[in-house]
């Protein structure tokens, strides 16, 4: 059946109980390990579309702005009923009404990209996904520098280093990290020199973002995390440039998934010297 004989509507993803459910059985039916705080959080940071059939839901996009000149995509996902027939494109052309003029960045599988390059995405790099299981035992490390709890009085020293390695402002994010996470920090003469946040998602833990000044600190961090989480499967999202593939998968962090990165317009420049070692996540960078 074409798509245009459907009675299909669009409508904005809100914050109500039964549009997280029906996000949550959509991301089960395509194989997601997804729990309906995962979504609660997306919705709050975010912007997102619902796509109904009939009252019932076949496919979700979501978005999340980072000020006025750059945002993210994803959690784009066409119910498996409904997969080919156009829908993923719909939800697109909605999310980029949702951006408006902002550079516009997502990951992308394999079967995606075509879609993406046909609304003028381009390939940037890549994201490997690594994977511990629960059983994973990393010994302590002598040479680990001082790793610590963040404090409040922290904050504006993390979003100050999350903006100069990220590009973009996000603080919204952050905070909410604050509240459902652990923060850890590596704290130099004048402050906080790294940071890194653990909090649960999907089938265990994730790790990111994690961000430093050298892979020294961002390993201290993520060593710290895997050490901390014994006992829970741990998930940490790189860049394909950030060197720490063949360190986590000598650990016991085997890669399990790969995306490319895919660009839509100028990103804002990122200035640094800090570095972003792992994402938050593949859909909020």
């Amino acid at each position: 059946m074409d798509l245009k004989t459907l009675p299909l509507t669009l409508r904005p993803m809100t914050a109500a109980q039964p549009d997280l459910e029906s996000a949550l059985h959509l991301s089960q039916a395509v194989g997601w390990a997804y729990r309906l705080e995962d979504w609660r959080i997306a919705q709050i940071l975010g912007q997102g579309v619902l796509a109904e059939e009939n009252g019932a839901v076949i496919g979700s996009a979501l978005c999340w702005p980072y000020g006025d000149g750059f945002a993210t995509c994803g959690s784009i996902i066409v119910s498996p009923a409904m997969q080919g027939r156009g829908l993923g494109r719909v939800l697109l052309t909605r999310l980029l009404e949702l951006t408006g003029r902002r550079a516009v960045m997502l990951n992308s599988t394999t079967e995606g990209m075509r879609l993406y390059q046909s609304f003028g995405f381009e390939a940037q790099g890549t994201v490997h996904q690594h994977l511990a299981p629960a059983s994973l035992n990393v010994a302590p490390d002598a040479a680990d520098p001082q790793v610590r709890a963040a404090r409040a009085e922290d904050m504006q020293a993390i979003l100050q280093m999350d903006r100069r390695a990220f590009g973009a402002d996000r603080q919204r994010m952050i905070a909410e990290f604050f509240q459902t996470g652990s923060v850890m920090v590596i704290a130099g003469d004048a402050g906080p020199q790294a940071y890194a946040i653990c909090r649960p998602f999907g089938l265990g833990q994730v790790i990111g973002p994690v961000v430093a000044g050298g892979a020294a600190d961002a390993k201290a961090l993520i060593r710290y995390f895997l050490r901390s989480r014994a006992g829970q499967v741990r998930r940490i999202d790189i860049g394909g440039d950030s060197g720490l593939g063949a360190w986590l998968t000598e650990l016991g962090l085997p890669e399990v998934d790969q995306v490319t990165t895919m660009m839509r317009g100028k990103r804002p420049a990122i200035p640094g010297p800090e570095r972003l070692f792992a994402l938050a996540s593949q859909s909020f960078g």
